[in-house]
């Protein structure tokens, strides 16, 4: 059985959008090495360092990583067979040129694209991106799309 829930449109003045997220991680010392190369690309910079927290903010978005030793959810590595990661962060960027650099940094600093740089029409004309898996196997997109009109 499923449930529908009709919603009547409600007006929302302004712009709407996820201000932090904060992921769980085995190990802080290898996951820094990944949010480094990543987040930095984007212009955050670590804004906390404490034993078992690491924070990365822009001003208007932020990063946590929290060690856990026992991980309360285990996430098992992406084939890159996926056509979509259902479980993802998806880090919206202002073009193309971003979301290249971004993927050349984590290449120098070692970390291999799950999915490179491309477009992908099939979710909206002009939607570019590319994603990467982080040492616990969450998945990190960095894409960029035309603005809605």
């Amino acid at each position: 059985m499923s449930v529908v829930i009709a919603m009547a449109p409600v007006k929302i003045e302004g712009q709407i959008t996820i201000g932090h997220v904060e992921i769980e991680v085995s190990n802080l010392k290898k996951s820094r090495k990944f949010y480094e190369a990543l987040l930095k690309s984007i212009g955050c910079r670590v804004v906390v360092d404490e034993e078992g927290e690491l924070g990365f903010s822009n001003q208007n978005f932020a990063v946590w990583l929290n060690e856990q030793k026992e991980p309360r959810v285990k996430c098992a590595a992406p084939t890159g067979e996926e056509t979509v990661v259902s479980e993802h962060l998806a880090i919206l960027v202002p073009d193309k040129k971003m979301v290249v650099t971004v993927a050349r940094n984590m290449k120098q600093n070692g970390f291999e694209a799950l999915f490179p740089p491309e477009e992908h029409p099939q979710f909206v004309p002009g939607y570019y991106a590319a994603s990467f898996c982080d040492p616990d196997n969450h998945v990190i997109e960095v894409y960029t799309r035309p603005p809605r009109e």
